[in-house]
């Protein structure tokens, strides 16, 4: 079999040059919601104290409870003695009160309440600590990995630790997983027992687009925030950690944003079914088959990136009748600088049936002498 290769180049509008990016922040990372690429990143695979961006994984757990119809959001949880004397950011809980699970998730969300996370850590597992093995369960499961949980609200501890990427990957999944209940995130305040307290998610009200996350603060690592933003049907996550104050958090923040809105571009490489390639077909009722991609094929495309791409594609020559609708017949391999190379099998988009006997005699005599009568 002879191994056929096609090389075929890609043109796209060149961004305007990309100024280099250093941010400020002892970590951070800029990652794309549908590409997961990361178009930045500063030591952002290393641990560092995630404070109450914790929250999020204690969020997406009682949102997947409720799916899983193991909760109600009218469902009541009974405040313990342990969540009311817990410092720090408060929902201002009562012991002994009953709280409804929705109540408790804005708790959580929007009032970044130690005491909610607690709450329904307590009354999920039984107690907070047993809380935290599911958590670490769940991490994996996100695909969190390099991540450790010790308890519900990021309270610090030595054992207790995430990274930038992490807490990416684990706003990707919440967005995705749950996109009703990740409502919560962009509500402004959240009023309990008579007391109003804002979003400490500023960005909500000062970057267009802004839906959530989480912002978090510990004195060990400073302060620090996952935002997710939504402009022009793109969603750019961001998180940071290790700035000097609030006003450095949202300022650093906007910056980031910016630089990936402005500097990066998503493109369409392929859409899903569009034909890639339409190839000679041996011993089949049709002489040619379209090659399609199975997928929309996504990349982000920097401005200082060259703005030609290479897509060689790959298959055995000559393909043989019968073929099946949406067989594997090969593959498209796509090259960029300065990324990781993409791969995609190829898929036929029609049947085709094999010729009588007779003539596939003729045929197979015809393939020795003369070659693929119609080249590629």
């Amino acid at each position: 079999m002879k191994h056929f290769f096609l090389i075929l180049i890609f043109t796209f509008f060149n961004i305007s040059s990309l100024s280099a990016l250093n941010s400020i922040a002892t970590h951070a990372i800029i990652y794309d919601y549908e590409t997961n690429e990361i178009l930045y990143e500063k030591n952002a695979f290393e641990k560092t104290p995630p404070a109450s961006t914790t929250k999020i994984l204690t969020s997406y757990i009682v949102f997947d409870q409720i799916r899983k119809g193991n909760l109600q959001l009218n469902d009541k949880f009974r405040v313990s003695e342990k969540a009311y004397k817990k410092g720090g950011s408060s929902m201002f809980l009562e012991t002994n009160t009953m709280v409804t699970v929705e109540d408790l998730l804005y708790g959580i969300i929007v009032q970044s309440g130690n005491d909610a996370s607690i709450v329904v850590a307590e009354n999920i597992s039984g107690s907070e600590r047993a809380f935290t093995d599911l958590m670490n369960e769940y991490a994996t499961k996100i695909g969190m990995k390099n991540s450790n949980f010790v308890n519900s609200s990021g309270w610090p501890h030595p054992l207790h630790y995430s990274t930038m990427y992490d807490l990416a990957v684990l706003s990707k999944a919440i967005i995705r997983d749950f996109p009703d209940m990740y409502k919560i995130y962009s509500e402004k305040e959240f009023t309990y027992n008579n007391i109003t307290q804002p979003n400490r998610n500023s960005l909500l009200e000062l970057y267009e687009g802004t839906d959530g996350l989480k912002t978090g603060y510990v004195k060990d690592s400073g302060y620090g925030i996952v935002v997710s933003t939504l402009k022009k049907n793109r969603r750019i996550i961001i998180a940071v950690n290790g700035l000097e104050s609030r006003k450095s958090r949202v300022i650093e923040s906007e910056r980031l944003l910016n630089w990936a809105f402005r500097n990066t571009k998503l493109e369409t490489l392929f859409k899903k079914g569009e034909v890639v390639k339409k190839t000679d077909v041996w011993l089949g009722t049709k002489n040619q088959i379209d090659l399609i991609v199975g997928q929309d094929i996504l990349t982000t495309l920097k401005s200082e990136q060259k703005d030609s791409i290479d897509a060689k594609i790959i298959y055995d020559k000559p393909i043989e009748a019968p073929i099946l609708k949406n067989q594997e017949i090969g593959k498209i391999i796509i090259e960029i600088k300065d990324k990781d190379t993409l791969e995609f099998p190829l898929y036929a988009k029609d049947s085709i049936k094999k010729i009588n006997p007779l003539f596939r005699i003729f045929s197979a005599i015809r393939y020795l002498i003369f070659g693929n009568i119609n080249n590629d």
